[in-house]
């Protein structure tokens, strides 16, 4: 498999994982809030970023991927007009978007392309390096903040539910 094809692979089971206990927060956390608006200014600590943020920037990192290949800006989020459903709407859109990519265009990662990082000089580097050593790590950083703040408000989650994307292979073993 080739390099942009199993980052974009990793990302939507990765997706589909925060999509999943996503959905389980929702019908876990706060029966009485429909809105689940204690959800959506949760933090882990006070100089972070809340909930909505987490999920919109864990997406943003394989959006910035779809982006770089296609040439297309960047869709916006409105973080502090979100709700709990375009939480997962987000996931979901990306999710689609990801699937729907079918020339992962591989000179992605041999090529050069810039890094661009408000208040630091843009630095070109490799496609390769940017998948690995940007987007990747970024994406994790906000993908296990969002998994903490939402064991922190209470759901029952551990690290089965984290790594639910190796279901399939773990019933193809026991199969065997």
């Amino acid at each position: 498999m080739t390099t942009v094809k199993r980052n974009l692979d990793i990302y939507r089971a990765r997706l589909k994982t925060l999509g999943n206990i996503l959905g389980r927060a929702e019908a876990e956390l706060f029966p009485d809030d429909p809105e689940k608006k204690a959800l959506l200014t949760a933090r882990l600590a006070d100089d972070m970023l809340p909930l909505p943020n987490q999920v919109w920037f864990t997406c943003r990192q394989a959006e910035l991927l779809l982006s770089k290949l296609n040439g297309t800006p960047m869709k916006e989020f409105e973080s502090d007009k979100a709700s709990f459903a375009d939480l997962k709407a987000v996931v979901a859109e990306t999710i689609s978007r990801i699937e729907a990519q079918t020339d992962t265009k591989e000179d992605f990662a041999a090529g050069q392309t810039p890094l661009e990082i408000p208040g630091f000089p843009t630095v070109s580097m490799s496609g390769q390096a940017y998948i690995d050593e940007w987007l990747t790590p970024n994406f994790y950083f906000h993908f296990v903040t969002a998994y903490d703040i939402l064991r922190a408000e209470g759901l029952a989650i551990g690290k089965a539910d984290y790594m639910s994307h190796l279901v399939p292979l773990l019933s193809g073993a026991a199969a065997s």
